[in-house]
């Protein structure tokens, strides 16, 4: 009898989910959210990233990180006050909503420089946890592919000289200790082209 329960409130947890995407929608707008990342996280203003098609489990854990006090770099400033207006049930909503939409398109760019970016993702192991052309993550790290690449880059930048020093990105610090600037905008052109599967 037990078991039933379980299997059926599991069942119904399941079937809520919908709902709750739902609800992300009118939270997303109704937080302000859409200031910066557009109408349905997919037209993010400069150096801002495109939430749309993002991995759920990775945005709830960058809200509740920022809303924690975790995540706390100069560029998150104006966005901390509107995630504390949050509760944990609606920055999982806005999560599973986000995650439901279709990811940005790629944008155009430089092929030299993108060629430069790929060797580098592969040299420096990033296939590791972001997967293939960074379209494969592990369970909840980031899609990169189709990301905003002035975005890429700031993040390549601020984790490399640990202003950007969450937990998940210190272990990244080995990786990109010893990019370049430049190195830095050869990746990020690399991943903003690579089509999301």
């Amino acid at each position: 009898m037990m078991l039933k329960f379980v299997l059926a409130l599991g069942v119904a947890l399941i079937l809520a989910d919908p709902a709750r995407a739902a609800d992300g929608k009118a939270l997303f707008a109704a937080k302000g959210c859409v200031a910066c990342h557009g109408d349905d996280g997919r037209k993010a203003m400069a150096a801002t990233p495109h939430l749309a098609g993002q991995n759920a489990a990775y945005l709830l854990r960058q809200m509740t990180e920022i809303a924690d006090g975790v995540r706390s770099s100069p560029p998150l400033k104006p966005m901390k006050p509107a995630i504390d207006k949050t509760t944990p049930d609606e920055r999982k909503a806005m999560a599973d909503w986000l995650a439901l939409q279709p990811a940005a398109e790629v944008a155009a760019g430089d092929a030299g420089k993108a060629e430069k970016g790929a060797i580098l993702f592969e040299e420096h192991g990033c296939i590791g946890c972001h997967g293939m052309d960074g379209t494969k993550p592990l369970a909840d790290y980031p899609f990169l592919a189709a990301q905003r690449k002035d975005y890429i880059a700031t993040q390549i930048r601020a984790i490399r000289d640990e202003v950007r020093s969450t937990r998940r990105a210190r272990l990244m610090v080995a990786n990109v200790r010893k990019f370049t600037d430049v190195e830095a905008e050869q990746l990020a052109e690399f991943l903003s082209q690579v089509k999301r599967k």
